[in-house]
């Protein structure tokens, strides 16, 4: 009685939470199916602009930044530099976030100008720019994140539709939690050649279970986004306080003129010696105004330990010198979860096999609310076309007109 109790409240809470959430649901999961494989696609997309013949050694970065700066204009300085493997362009990103003031309610009132310029280290030439606020795989990615609103709007939209989504999940499980073997079997498998609509509930049902733990972990990885208390409680699940604050400070050594130019090729060099040719990038995070620290962030190809290896090194720009550092071996348990939260999330972690699993599992979350609200249709309608029953009252009921019968006196006497 009381499980049956527990199942008829977590049905109605799947119904009417699913039909309130269910287009944000399509809309997030169809996007997350693109962004699966969006380094892949990117690449294909735009090949001549990542894609170089490596000829020779690589120009010093510090002329090649001053050839992308060129190509972008003073008014708009370049803040990034990402350093790549050979055969692929570097990557010069200038960008700068509106005041809170003047932001407006859609993703792209939030930026003056957010551009990318790529090009050959080798020869020099500037392959392209691209307005990243406009590129279609950055669109699709904030309308995964926050349905192309600003942040402060959008991200609390999705967070709580993903929150409600978990609860779907936890619901539909409990729903499809059969009372014996016969009904497992039938939860477990899809009826191709029934009637549509048992084909339909088959889909909903079935592989609803299948792709429910890989969907959880999406979810869970995803409101880390969203919801700064979400990714708190995950650091102290985690065994750490919070998040670890990576910014550090150069030493004092007075006011010496900060330098971008000499230096940048003695801290990349510095770097690159230190990674022996084992990473897929390195990025430089040039220092605003008057800052002295750099950071450099060195990506590792060959992982040490499974998570998404990262190093970061702090230098002094005036002169080059590093003063700090933080690699993957000396990081807690959830700096190591936090630095690998995307690559989870979007089932790289672990190659094409995870990416393939959370692509299907995304696919089929997209397909949940579609075949949901079918089956919710399909009941609703055909409770409408029951017809009462028609009771005849007995007025209704047409009698027989009583028969006179005269007798030949009767007739005589009238």
């Amino acid at each position: 009685m009381i499980w049956k109790r527990i199942k008829d409240v977590a049905a109605w809470l799947h119904l009417w939470v699913g039909l309130v959430t269910g287009i944000i649901v399509v809309i997030v999961a169809v996007t997350g199916c693109i962004l699966v494989f969006e380094d892949e696609l990117y690449d294909a997309v735009h090949h001549d602009l990542v894609e170089v013949k490596q000829t020779g050694l690589a120009k010093p970065v510090s002329e090649l930044l001053a050839i992308a700066q060129k190509k972008l204009g003073k008014k708009k300085p370049i803040s990034d530099i990402e350093v790549t493997e050979p055969g692929r362009s570097y990557v010069f990103s200038a960008s700068k976030s509106k005041k809170k003031d003047k932001v407006g309610l859609s993703y792209f009132s939030q930026y003056k100008y957010r551009d990318v310029v790529y090009v050959n280290p080798y020869n020099g030439k500037v392959l392209g720019v691209i307005d990243r606020r406009y590129e279609f795989f950055n669109v699709v990615e904030q309308l995964h994140r926050q349905l192309l609103l600003n942040k402060q709007v959008g991200s609390v939209i999705i967070g709580s539709c993903i929150l409600m989504f978990l609860l779907i999940m936890i619901t539909g499980f409990i729903i499809w939690l059969p009372k014996n073997l016969k009904q497992l079997k039938q939860n477990l498998s899809i009826k191709w050649k029934a009637k549509w609509k048992r084909v339909n509930y088959d889909l909903h049902n079935s592989l609803g279970f299948y792709a429910l733990p890989v969907a959880m972990l999406i979810a869970i990885t995803g409101l880390v986004w969203s919801f700064k208390w979400w990714e708190d409680g995950i650091y102290r699940i985690l065994g750490s306080p919070g998040k670890e604050v990576l910014t550090r400070t150069a030493p004092n050594i007075g006011n010496a003129p900060v330098s971008k130019g000499s230096t940048l090729e003695v801290i990349l060099a510095d770097v690159q010696k230190q990674m022996a040719g084992n990473y897929t990038s390195i990025g430089l995070n040039l220092p605003e105004k008057d800052e002295q620290t750099l950071m450099a962030i060195a990506t590792l190809k060959n992982r040490i330990d499974g998570w998404r290896d990262v190093n970061y090194y702090y230098y002094d720009i005036r002169n080059g010198k590093q003063f700090d550092k933080l690699e993957q071996s000396q990081k807690s348990l959830a700096s190591k979860w936090r630095n690998s939260n995307k690559e989870i999330h979007t089932g790289r972690i672990f190659g094409p096999v995870t990416q393939i699993l959370a692509f299907l599992a995304s696919l089929i979350c997209a397909s949940l609310p579609i075949t949901g609200f079918l089956i919710w249709w399909g009941k609703r309608n055909k409770k409408g076309k029951k017809k009462k029953p028609v009771i005849k009252s007995d007025t209704a009921v047409k009698r027989p007109k009583p028969v006179l019968r005269y007798t030949k006196a009767q007739s005589i006497n009238q």
